[in-house]
């Protein structure tokens, strides 16, 4: 279908590897969304998209650069409800890519803060541009776009000067000294200004790839450290069993030398009776009893003494790898301590400087605006400081937030179970009050009745 003089062509360009492996009319990828046609080779991927505007003269007006899954079967994930077409006409400027500048939607500039995630940030790295891609990408025509020639802009009509009125050539050459200089000095701040948003975006979309490197860093440094931990905690346990048995060897010890013991008053009380036995057979079985006795209390001693020497090294040994996980573990701190100080300072601080400001949404305080100072009191406690926002204690605001979460009733009834029927909802954390806005009209008339009493 050819398109109107003027229109504008809207179409889908999917992105790998920094380079446009497939290009669509929007009507095609409408048809991708609705289920009709799966995209096989992109099965069980997420998949980097541009929606684009074209003129007719194949000048790219609008970029938004979104995020899609599909499913194992290639089909478009059914939740995705990005608006495309809002994002491209309400989106904030970007680069200049041949008919002024652009309407640009991405991650470091989102219209919309809740599909914010669902975006990504175009590349600007000199050889790696994705602007210049699309720019060429567009110019290569690929879809077929109808193209129409841009006419060239019309001179303005001489002023006629008065037949009575004579210019000087000096004058005239001023004059058209001055209107040149006017217009060179507002092509260079029209194009400083381009220029200045530019660098605004590409500071954007660099500060937003060093945030998620950054994350990426603290969830490799938590899981290394639990790993540490769950390794103590086995060494721990072992310890303890260790001990539990050489409690045990220690007891078994015991029982065996008072055993030894009473063997040896039985046999001295048969030699006392045994009177009629001569002097040196007596003697004889002395002796040989104890040697013998002498013999097994050894063996039995050394093989002991060796089990407690052998369970003595293993418990040295145990406490030497412990103590030297916790030393991996204070040297990992310290290494996360300096990692936070060299980069997340450097970036909060350049962050700020650049006029960013940092959101964070919670119930009952809404969209609220942390400065840089607060910025260590809120990741150290969010719901305190959430609290302390909305001029309420921690413990009324988490009581509140339990209650705004799940409106009901939390009395007990007879049977000592949770009454649960449905309460009206209290909006704010400063007009909660527990024991009566999160109690029923029956309860609550109870509560009034004792009290009365």
């Amino acid at each position: 279908m050819a398109a109107k003089p003027g229109a504008q062509t809207q179409a889908v360009l999917f992105f790998e590897h920094n380079a446009i492996v497939r290009e669509m009319l929007h009507a095609e990828f409408e048809a991708i969304l609705d289920g009709f046609v799966p995209v096989t080779e992109k099965a069980g991927d997420t998949v980097k998209a541009v929606f684009l505007r074209v003129n007719p003269q194949l000048k790219i007006t609008a970029a938004v650069f979104f995020l899609i899954d599909f499913d194992p079967r290639g089909f478009a994930d059914k939740r995705w409800n990005i608006p495309l077409e809002q994002f491209a006409d309400t989106a904030g400027r970007g680069p200049d890519l041949g008919a002024g500048p652009i309407r640009l939607a991405c991650r470091s500039q989102c219209p919309v803060a809740w599909h914010q995630q669902q975006l990504w940030d175009p590349e600007m790295q000199p050889g790696a541009n994705n602007f210049v891609i699309l720019r060429k990408g567009v110019q290569r025509n690929r879809l077929g776009l109808q193209v129409v020639e841009e006419a060239p802009p019309e001179p303005p009509p001489a002023a006629a000067a008065p037949p009575t009125q004579i210019i000087e050539p000096a004058a005239l050459e001023r004059h058209i000294s001055q209107k040149l200089q006017r217009q060179l000095e507002q092509e260079f701040r029209d194009r400083m200004a381009q220029t200045l948003k530019e660098q605004r975006l590409r500071i954007l979309t660099l500060d937003s790839k060093r945030k998620q490197e950054l994350q990426e860093l603290q969830l490799e440094h938590q899981r290394r450290i639990q790993e540490h931990q769950e390794k103590i905690e086995q060494i721990r346990q072992l310890h303890s069993d260790e001990q539990q048995r050489n409690q045990q060897l220690k007891q078994t010890i015991d029982g065996q030398a008072a055993k030894i013991e009473g063997v040896r008053e039985y046999f001295e009380h048969k030699l006392k009776t045994a009177k009629s036995i001569e002097i040196a057979q007596l003697q004889t079985l002395k002796t040989n009893f104890e040697m013998e006795l002498d013999a097994k209390i050894e063996a039995a001693t050394t093989e002991l003494k060796e089990m407690l020497q052998m369970r003595e090294v293993e418990l040295t040994y145990r406490n030497e790898l412990v103590g030297n996980l916790n030393e991996e573990i204070s040297r990992l701190r310290q290494e996360n301590q300096q990692l936070l100080s060299d980069s997340a300072d450097q970036l909060l601080d350049k962050m700020n400087r650049s006029g960013i400001s940092f959101v964070a949404f919670h119930p009952g305080a809404g969209h609220m605006t942390i400065p840089l100072s607060d910025m260590s009191t809120y990741l150290e406690n969010p719901t305190a400081y959430a609290a302390q926002r909305c001029g309420v204690g921690e413990k009324q605001y988490e009581g509140w937030l339990a209650h705004y979460t799940a409106p009901t009733c939390q009395a007990l009834n007879e049977q000592g179970e949770l009454c649960g029927t449905l309460v009206t909802r209290v909006e704010s954390p400063a007009d909660f009050h527990s024991g009566e806005s999160d109690r029923c009209y029956e309860h609550q008339s109870n509560v009034t009745t004792l009290a009365v009493v």
